[in-house]
């Protein structure tokens, strides 16, 4: 392979990587523990196994927006910034989306980077170590329920375990596959770990979990996902009142720098029933599509809030991919002993490779 080319390989791979550096990767509490948000009055808002740092934001279900102060043990201290104003959705715009909802068209990708997650009321086991977890059921429901209303619809229930750091970085090549189908919207579905009472709820008189919306504040497509977490909530609040927990913007990219209307859900916690769980998909997937634009009468509303620019990340999130994928590929062969090897090599980092076929 020319020296040139496998060098431009090494720059998209280190760039990944830079992207996926430590900081950027998101944590979760493994010890059974959890973080009780409270405001200066020492109200509880919330509770959540995500570890959160000072600037994270949460959008609770009122629309209060509150930051994160400080944490200490398992109390984390947040302040009243504002109430949000959540993007305007017309009783019209909704009526005619659920009467016409045979006429939604668009593609939907959805993964699950926890695959083990499940649920103790129903399984006995808060995860799953082959990563056939109850959370995939979760998403072959709201699978199901979204191609019932004529929409395409890809579901991996490709293994990421084991469930530590990482596991995001695992899940990236999922999305990345997922992205080649070209999907309007990109879901990671997931569960939390908190008390029941958390993501308890009764919607149209049907037991059901809530759910919480979870957008990356360390990527460039934050603000485009942000706004369509705030669509999505919109659109639930007006259908479903009380299904929506809140909304994170908290540290971690989550893989949403992969492109616009890429969003993680969490369909209740360990704590709550699978049942529960999958009932709350059922309602989720009458929010989607007037949320993400693939009904007739809300697409252009929903291109002018969330905005536009998914054709230039994915073009750039596939070169990179392919450019890793290369780099892989060359080992498997043989060409290269290691990925360190082929970045010491390609990007100068180490003794300049001698091979005369890379002089050619």
């Amino acid at each position: 392979m020319k020296r040139s080319v496998r060098s431009a390989l090494a720059l998209l791979c280190l760039l990944v990587l830079f992207s996926l550096s430590p900081s950027a990767l998101a944590e979760e509490r493994r010890d059974g523990g959890y973080f009780t948000l409270r405001d200066d009055a020492g109200h509880v808002i919330t509770m959540t196994a995500r570890e959160l740092d000072p600037g994270d934001r949460y959008i609770a279900a009122d629309n209060r927006l509150f930051e994160v102060v400080q944490t200490e043990g398992d109390e984390v201290l947040v302040r009243f910034v504002e109430t949000v104003q959540l993007p305007d959705i017309s009783e019209g715009l909704l009526g005619a989306q659920v009467a016409k909802a045979e006429e939604a068209a668009g593609v939907v990708g959805i993964y699950h980077t926890h695959n083990d997650e499940s649920y103790v009321p129903t399984s006995g086991i808060e995860s799953r170590d082959d990563g056939r977890g109850d959370v995939l059921e979760v998403g072959k429901t709201l699978a199901d329920a979204l191609e019932a209303q004529g929409i395409t619809v890809h579901w991996s229930d490709n293994s990421h375990i084991p469930h530590d750091g990482q596991a995001y970085v695992r899940s990236r090549r999922t999305a990345v596959e997922l992205l080649q189908k070209n999907p309007d919207t990109l879901i990671d579905v997931h569960r939390d770990a908190t008390p029941p009472e958390v993501y308890e709820a009764e919607v149209e008189g049907v037991p059901t979990t809530k759910v919480r919306l979870v957008v990356g504040r360390q990527n460039q497509n934050r603000e485009a996902n942000l706004e369509y977490a705030k669509r999505l909530k919109a659109v639930a609040d007006k259908l479903y009142p009380g299904l929506v927990e809140g909304i994170f913007d908290a540290k971690g990219n989550y893989n949403q720098d992969l492109g616009p209307k890429t969003i993680l859900l969490e369909f209740g916690a360990h704590t709550n029933r699978l049942d529960h769980a999958k009932q709350a998909a059922e309602f989720f997937a009458k929010v989607v599509p007037a949320a993400a634009g693939l009904t007739p009468s809300t697409k252009e509303a929903a291109q002018e809030q969330i905005g536009s620019g998914a054709s230039r990340s994915l073009v750039w999130t596939l070169l990179i991919a392919g450019g890793v994928g290369a780099a892989f590929l060359l080992i498997k062969q043989g060409r290269i002993g290691t990925l360190g090897g082929f970045f010491r090599r390609e990007a100068g980092l180490g003794e300049r490779d001698r091979d005369t076929d890379d002089e050619q």
